[in-house]
């Protein structure tokens, strides 16, 4: 199962890596719910619930926010997608590790909120480090190469779209 689980994580690593050179919302949200089933799938496997559970939250969040092409997506839809997270985390929990998923993954979801991708990519960088420290604890080796390049490929974009520009 330990490998099964490695191989999940390497699948959701490369359909993340592709949604974070997407510069619009909308694809790189359609993207993240594919990555998100396989890190789901690879959490479960390696019975690091806590990780499962949010990653199936933020799943779910993404339908939700995706689906609000061409409007602010309202309010209630974030605070709705914060509650199910600290539930879930709550019930998942096993120590103070476990909630790093939940607060890396509140702080992305108040980011995708707003409509600036800029500072999407900056939260992500510091969602990366919260995740790194967990897929460490919990042994998703993949997960922690993924969470690396991850943050390498929002650190790329960043430069692409945000330092660049300004040169």
């Amino acid at each position: 199962m330990f490998i099964f689980a490695q191989i999940l994580g390497g699948i959701a690593l490369l359909i993340l890596i592709l949604s974070f050179q997407k510069n619009e919302k909308q694809a790189l949200l359609k993207y993240q719910i594919g990555s998100s089933v396989f890190f789901a799938a690879q959490y479960l496997c390696l019975q690091a619930y806590s990780g499962c559970l949010i990653n199936i939250a933020c799943m779910i969040r993404n339908i939700l926010f995706r689906n609000d092409t061409g409007k602010k997506i309202p309010i209630y839809y974030l605070i709705f997608i914060i509650c199910i997270m600290i539930i879930l985390s709550l019930f998942s929990y096993v120590g103070p590790i476990s909630l790093l998923p939940c607060i890396a993954c509140v702080l992305y979801s108040c980011s995708l909120w707003q409509d600036n991708l800029k500072i999407t990519r900056i939260i992500e960088v510091i969602s990366c480090s919260l995740y790194i420290i967990y897929n460490i604890k919990v042994l998703a080796y993949v997960g922690l190469v993924s969470t690396i390049i991850e943050l390498v490929s929002a650190l790329v974009a960043i430069y692409r779209f945000d330092v660049k520009k300004r040169l």
